[in-house]
């Protein structure tokens, strides 16, 4: 082959390599260009999630705030303005300084949250969970605008968000939050519970599954019962603030039935007052309030120190003492909202008014 001839196969060679290169080029920017906006996206899907969360919780707290001033057989009722709660939810999305966000009405919703299942059920009345969806694509706010995949030929992509904040289970209840000088065994929660009559007192009782208790005094005499239940009565003894897991109660078996007078004064005291958290119904005959329920597999007779797992609400609806047949009788109320934070590990029945994000 010929000088000649070779050099034009060269040249050829040449310009093929940098067709090519400037091909391979184009693809390796265009990779660069996709991963960057794909960082870019989860970026400001992180920012939507963030405004969503803070959405969801602000609404559901003040939601929670709402039922807190409520009583019970008002709070089962409540059919709450969704309007006032997208506002306080837009108003502190608006305050995340992320501009250009609205959350619409259709993407705002109220209902229950099942911690069974895991599923957001919408409700109007009785709502205890918020569910917010912040997004942005045509049909809200916008779409968001690629940096470099324009070379792609996309130049926008839609990025959303949702979450649930929901009131949870009871965790803490406040000083004064525990009037009853009464707990249940947990024992008791283990079988359909909701609005089921409990027997109280005597503690030894079949149909009962609960005990005396005088908080986190010591010892729990017969005497120290007596002063406690009168300390309620007059308010000079406040029941302390209690978290579930991390407290005992002094817990005090059998039957006691000198304490039953002193019991009837304060079931007649309570009962009338109808204001949270000494009495959460608005009946004159009965004592609605939230106990603590106290680690326990069996209902036999409380003693000694216990530690409490978690809080429930009973309705207390007779005490009767000497001459008459000596009891107290009452029923678990379930969907009850008390006072408190919520995140505590046990259902049971009750909820606390400050809410979590659970989805």
């Amino acid at each position: 082959m010929n000088q000649e001839a070779l050099s034009g196969r060269l040249k050829d060679r040449r310009g093929s390599t940098t067709i090519v290169v400037a091909l391979l080029l184009l693809v390796l920017f265009g990779f660069a260009a996709l991963a960057i906006d794909v960082g870019y996206m989860m970026v400001r899907r992180n920012e939507l999630q963030n405004i969503a969360d803070t959405a969801a919780l602000a609404a559901a707290g003040e939601l929670g705030a709402t039922y807190a001033t409520m009583s019970y057989p008002d709070a089962l009722a409540y059919a709450p303005a969704s309007g006032p709660l997208l506002a306080k939810a837009q108003q502190v999305a608006s305050a995340t300084g992320v501009s250009g966000i609205s959350i619409s009405s259709v993407d705002f919703r109220l209902g229950i949250w099942s911690p069974a299942t895991h599923t957001f059920t919408p409700a109007s009345i009785g709502p205890t969970a918020v569910n917010v969806s912040v997004r942005k694509d045509n049909n809200a706010n916008g779409p968001f605008t690629t940096l470099l995949a324009g070379v792609l030929g996309i130049g926008s992509f839609n990025v959303s968000a949702t979450a649930t904040a929901s009131l949870t289970s009871l965790l803490t209840v406040p000083e004064g939050g525990l009037p009853i000088p009464v707990g249940i065994s947990y024992a008791w929660f283990e079988h359909d519970y909701c609005d089921q009559p409990i027997k109280l007192y005597p503690t030894n009782d079949p149909a009962g599954c609960a005990g005396w208790h005088v908080y986190n005094q010591s010892p729990s005499s017969a005497n120290i019962l007596r002063n406690t239940i009168d300390g309620l009565t007059n308010q000079t003894f406040i029941s302390p603030a209690t978290t579930a897991g991390a407290i005992q109660f002094d817990f005090t078996g059998g039957n006691i039935a000198n304490a039953l007078n002193n019991m009837t004064t304060l079931f007649d005291t309570m009962k009338v007052i109808n204001q949270p958290p000494l009495d959460m119904d608005n009946d004159p005959n009965t004592w609605t309030a939230a106990v603590p329920v106290y680690n326990s597999d069996n209902c036999s007779n409380p003693s000694g120190t216990m530690t409490i797992v978690g809080f429930s609400t009973i309705t207390i609806t007779s005490v009767t003492s000497p001459p008459a047949p000596q009891e107290i009788w009452a029923k678990v109320v379930c969907d009850s909202i008390v006072s408190g934070p919520g995140g505590g590990g046990l259902t049971l029945g009750t909820m606390g008014t400050i809410p979590n994000l659970v989805q």
